[in-house]
């Protein structure tokens, strides 16, 4: 049997010690995280299988702030992925992965959302962060990004070499005034906006961090913009609902920095085997350019850093 299906398998015993009989497993993902739907239960299981067996406590960690951050924002009027209800949503110990379950939505096709409908949602999720109570780390997911950029450091490509001499002048003011940084959910694109039966709602926070202000914002519209250029809609409607230039020179170089982070860390992942170096390949196409009319736009972000 494959690891998978003892994975598997110990879920489906963990549930029905739990009262929930003739499960159907449904792999719904598996990727850094296993994810099975325990039909015709409405319970999802998401195993964090790679962190787990990198790091078992910080996987555990993680996957408590999850839970906790879920119910928070749940209190706070956030359309957000809901812990199981039917069953002791975790976190489990499940042959040393760690696991929870998590309500189960059904996904529909939905439109993207209009400028204005993207910008509230992210905005409720950034007001919902706020004044989350749990402690939560510094930058963590930036952390991964300088992990890419010291892998990438020799490659000969000169649009590589060129984004990081951008990169290591945002590392640095990125960590300037720690005092600054606030609850953000991370990583908050458009793929982690679930478009449930129920509406759409925000997923996965695995990567909860403080970062700097407008990080939320800039995570939805950095791949939108990226590939439709600085004209893109929902971009436009962010650029002309900040009033104030220090705001906008905030969200242009937190926005310059979420690029460098999806473009340096795609393509590392890419070319260790782990992710989709043609997407990756791309980005880094378009990154240089588009980062230099965002930073036009701004007055020169990256000159004053």
């Amino acid at each position: 049997m494959s690891e998978k299906n003892k994975l598997i398998s110990q879920v489906i015993l963990l549930a029905e010690k739990n009262g929930l009989t003739e499960i159907s497993p449904v792999e719904l993902n598996d990727g850094g995280n296993l994810s099975i739907y325990l039909a015709p239960y409405p319970v999802v299981a998401r195993i964090s299988t790679v962190i787990s067996k990198e790091d078992p406590d910080l996987a555990r960690e993680i996957l408590e702030r999850e839970l906790q951050i879920a119910n928070h924002l749940q209190s706070r009027g956030v359309p957000v992925v809901l812990p199981a209800d039917l069953i002791d949503a975790g976190p489990y110990d499940i042959n040393g992965s760690w696991m929870t379950l998590w309500k189960f939505f059904g996904r529909i096709n939905r439109p993207f959302p209009a400028p204005v409908e993207a910008v509230e949602l992210v905005n409720s999720l950034s007001n919902g962060m706020k004044d989350f109570p749990g402690e939560l780390p510094a930058l963590r997911i930036w952390e991964r990004t300088c992990e890419s950029a010291a892998r990438l450091r020799d490659n000969p490509d000169n649009r590589v070499q060129t984004l990081l001499r951008i990169f290591r002048r945002v590392d640095e003011k990125m960590r300037l005034g720690p005092e600054y940084l606030i609850p953000c959910h991370g990583d908050a694109h458009m793929g982690n906006l679930y478009p449930s039966d129920e509406g759409l709602i925000w997923i996965d926070f695995e990567d909860v961090s403080l970062m700097p202000a407008y990080w939320d914002l800039a995570s939805f519209v950095c791949i939108l913009a990226l590939f439709r250029g600085v004209q893109e809609p929902t971009l436009m409607y962010v650029l002309d609902n900040i009033d104030h230039e220090t705001d906008l020179k905030s969200f242009g170089f937190t926005l310059i920095a979420r690029t460098l982070m999806s473009t340096l860390g795609n393509l590392d992942y890419g070319l260790m085997g782990h992710g989709d170096l043609d997407f990756a390949l791309k980005e880094l196409g378009l990154a240089e350019d588009f980062i230099h009319q965002i930073d036009s736009m701004n007055g020169g972000v990256i000159d004053s850093i």
